[in-house]
């Protein structure tokens, strides 16, 4: 695995952009961070560090709470002290990090909520399949370090490309609740594609007894067992609210 693993939004800056700007508009930078994996996995709370495709995911057990009724993103649960809701990670990664980098910090938080949705450490096309692999493996070990310290954790089912399938659905329990982002796939034809193509293989492979579904409908979705939750940034950027 490389030292270091690139995503947009995270701490270390180590390349900066411009866009051009308009007439009498200032340039909008667009930053880039990178972060240590060291700092995300814990031997002592997740195993040994995981072998490329040899370490299988850590199992998550079913889902046997009630079914969300409110979701809110752990940002604003955490500074509002929100414990009656789910709580969810389908916000910007440097906004959740530091519970990747201190699990034991944020549990007792966890421990009071209704529910919790798994880590969503986001897995980009053009990252190579070991650092996509490292991502995955990271959301189900915090997950399950979530169930085993009686944590209402919903498992949150991800996946990349289609190489991903091998492993992405193998930690996950069949016949349960799941949960499923498609927050950031719009603009693109192909984003939208490789979207519907895990959406599918995940759903044939676990047979969810009920999806919790954040973000906008997709055309070809199960929605016989889904609860749909609205993405509450684009709401703010379209409405303002």
């Amino acid at each position: 695995m490389k030292d270091r693993l690139l995503f947009p939004g995270y701490e270390d800056i180590i390349e900066t952009s411009s866009s051009p700007a308009r007439k009498g508009k200032r340039k909008k930078e667009r930053k880039e961070f990178s972060i240590n994996p060291e700092e995300l996995f814990h031997s002592d709370l997740y195993g040994n560090w995981p072998t490329f495709c040899s370490t299988p995911l850590p199992v998550l057990a079913p889902y046997c709470g009630e079914p969300p009724t409110r979701l809110v993103p752990f940002n604003e649960a955490y500074a509002n002290k929100d414990y009656h809701c789910a709580v969810h990670f389908y916000i910007d990664d440097s906004l959740f990090l530091r519970v990747l980098r201190n699990p034991e910090k944020y549990l007792e938080f966890f421990q009071k909520c209704d529910s919790v949705i798994g880590t969503d450490l986001s897995q980009f096309v053009e990252m190579s399949a070991v650092d996509r692999y490292f991502c995955a493996y990271t959301n189900s070990a915090f997950t399950a370090y979530l169930q085993r310290n009686d944590v209402n954790a919903i498992p949150n089912v991800t996946w990349s490309l289609p190489d991903s399938y091998s492993y992405s659905w193998t930690s996950m329990p069949t016949d349960s609740v799941i949960a499923i982002n498609c927050k950031g796939i719009l603009k693109h034809d192909a984003s939208r594609y490789l979207w519907m193509t895990g959406y599918t293989a995940a759903c044939n492979t676990l047979h969810p007894s009920l999806i919790v579904r954040y973000g906008t409908i997709m055309p070809g979705e199960n929605m016989s067992i889904s609860v749909f939750f609205e993405n509450e940034r684009l709401n703010y950027m379209r409405y303002g609210r």
